[in-house]
Protein backbone atom coordinates (compact mmCIF):
# COMPACT_ATOMS: atom_id res chain seq x y z
CA UNK A 1 0.00 0.00 0.00
CA UNK A 2 2.81 2.30 0.73
CA UNK A 3 4.30 1.50 -2.24
CA UNK A 4 1.00 2.67 -4.21
CA UNK A 5 0.76 5.76 -2.32
CA UNK A 6 4.52 7.00 -3.36
CA UNK A 7 3.90 5.51 -6.75
CA UNK A 8 0.91 7.90 -6.65
CA UNK A 9 2.43 10.68 -5.42
CA UNK A 10 5.52 10.64 -7.98
CA UNK A 11 3.23 10.36 -11.01
CA UNK A 12 1.62 13.50 -9.57
CA UNK A 13 4.81 15.03 -8.96
CA UNK A 14 5.86 14.73 -12.20
CA UNK A 15 2.88 15.39 -14.11
CA UNK A 16 2.90 19.24 -12.00
CA UNK A 17 6.17 19.67 -13.06
CA UNK A 18 5.45 19.42 -16.60
CA UNK A 19 2.84 21.07 -16.44
CA UNK A 20 4.29 23.77 -14.72
CA UNK A 21 6.91 23.51 -17.79
CA UNK A 22 4.25 23.79 -20.68
CA UNK A 23 2.59 26.91 -18.91
CA UNK A 24 6.21 29.01 -18.32
CA UNK A 25 7.03 27.58 -22.19
CA UNK A 26 3.67 29.36 -22.92
CA UNK A 27 4.34 32.33 -21.49
CA UNK A 28 7.42 33.01 -22.34
CA UNK A 29 6.88 31.86 -26.01
CA UNK A 30 4.86 35.18 -26.63
CA UNK A 31 7.19 37.35 -25.08
CA UNK A 32 10.38 35.88 -27.21
CA UNK A 33 8.62 36.09 -30.46
CA UNK A 34 7.56 39.63 -29.89
CA UNK A 35 10.95 40.53 -29.23
CA UNK A 36 12.56 39.08 -32.77
CA UNK A 37 12.90 41.70 -35.26
CA UNK A 38 12.29 41.14 -38.86
CA UNK A 39 15.47 40.48 -41.34
CA UNK A 40 16.11 42.29 -44.74
CA UNK A 41 18.34 40.87 -46.66
CA UNK A 42 18.65 43.95 -49.18
CA UNK A 43 19.43 46.03 -46.79
CA UNK A 44 23.14 47.63 -45.67
CA UNK A 45 23.40 46.26 -41.67
CA UNK A 46 26.91 47.29 -41.31
CA UNK A 47 26.72 50.95 -40.82
CA UNK A 48 29.07 51.80 -43.34
CA UNK A 49 32.19 49.42 -41.04
CA UNK A 50 34.80 48.51 -43.18
CA UNK A 51 36.98 45.46 -42.65
CA UNK A 52 39.86 47.77 -41.47
CA UNK A 53 37.37 48.94 -38.71
CA UNK A 54 36.60 45.70 -37.43
CA UNK A 55 40.60 44.99 -37.26
CA UNK A 56 40.66 47.68 -34.94
CA UNK A 57 38.13 46.53 -32.50
CA UNK A 58 39.55 43.35 -32.40
CA UNK A 59 43.09 45.17 -31.56
CA UNK A 60 41.29 46.83 -29.34
CA UNK A 61 39.81 44.25 -27.35
CA UNK A 62 42.85 41.96 -27.37
CA UNK A 63 44.81 45.01 -25.43
CA UNK A 64 42.36 45.32 -23.04
CA UNK A 65 42.45 41.53 -22.02
CA UNK A 66 45.82 41.44 -21.99
CA UNK A 67 45.48 44.17 -19.69
CA UNK A 68 42.92 42.17 -17.62
CA UNK A 69 44.85 38.88 -17.51
CA UNK A 70 48.33 40.89 -16.19
CA UNK A 71 46.29 42.48 -13.74
CA UNK A 72 44.40 39.39 -12.40
CA UNK A 73 47.58 37.71 -12.60
CA UNK A 74 49.30 40.29 -10.39
CA UNK A 75 46.57 40.06 -8.15
CA UNK A 76 46.45 36.27 -8.08
CA UNK A 77 50.56 36.87 -6.98
CA UNK A 78 49.51 39.33 -3.81
CA UNK A 79 46.85 36.25 -2.68
CA UNK A 80 49.85 33.89 -2.82
CA UNK A 81 51.88 36.22 -0.84
CA UNK A 82 49.26 37.04 1.44
CA UNK A 83 48.48 33.30 2.31
CA UNK A 84 51.95 32.10 2.53
CA UNK A 85 53.37 34.83 5.03
CA UNK A 86 49.74 33.37 6.50
CA UNK A 87 51.68 29.82 6.46
CA UNK A 88 55.42 31.00 7.65
CA UNK A 89 53.29 32.90 10.52
CA UNK A 90 51.62 29.63 11.30
CA UNK A 91 54.18 27.16 10.55
CA UNK A 92 56.14 29.31 13.50
CA UNK A 93 53.74 28.73 16.13
CA UNK A 94 53.67 24.88 15.46
CA UNK A 95 56.98 23.59 15.45
CA UNK A 96 55.86 20.86 13.70
CA UNK A 97 54.87 22.01 10.25
CA UNK A 98 57.84 22.75 7.91
CA UNK A 99 57.77 26.16 6.14
CA UNK A 100 59.02 25.15 2.81
CA UNK A 101 55.90 25.66 0.64
CA UNK A 102 55.41 28.66 2.24
CA UNK A 103 58.85 30.25 1.35
CA UNK A 104 58.44 28.62 -2.21
CA UNK A 105 54.49 30.68 -2.26
CA UNK A 106 56.25 33.72 -1.56
CA UNK A 107 58.79 33.27 -4.30
CA UNK A 108 56.29 32.46 -6.76
CA UNK A 109 53.65 34.97 -5.57
CA UNK A 110 56.34 37.59 -5.14
CA UNK A 111 57.33 37.09 -8.79
CA UNK A 112 53.46 37.19 -10.48
CA UNK A 113 52.94 39.83 -8.32
CA UNK A 114 56.24 41.72 -9.32
CA UNK A 115 55.36 40.74 -12.77
CA UNK A 116 52.94 41.91 -13.19
CA UNK A 117 52.44 44.89 -11.47
CA UNK A 118 56.03 45.69 -13.71
CA UNK A 119 54.01 44.89 -16.71
CA UNK A 120 51.26 47.20 -15.79
CA UNK A 121 53.06 50.58 -14.73
CA UNK A 122 55.28 49.74 -18.41
CA UNK A 123 52.10 49.70 -19.70
CA UNK A 124 50.76 52.86 -18.78
CA UNK A 125 53.70 54.83 -18.30
CA UNK A 126 55.64 54.11 -22.09
CA UNK A 127 52.35 53.07 -24.08
CA UNK A 128 49.89 55.33 -22.51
Amino acid sequence: MKRFIKSAQNTMNNTALKINVAMASLIFSGAASAQVNQVDLTKDTSNGKKVGDIMNNVNTASQQGASLLIQLCALGGFVVVALSLYQLWKASKDEREKPMSAVVGLFIGGAMAGVGSIMWIMKNTVTG
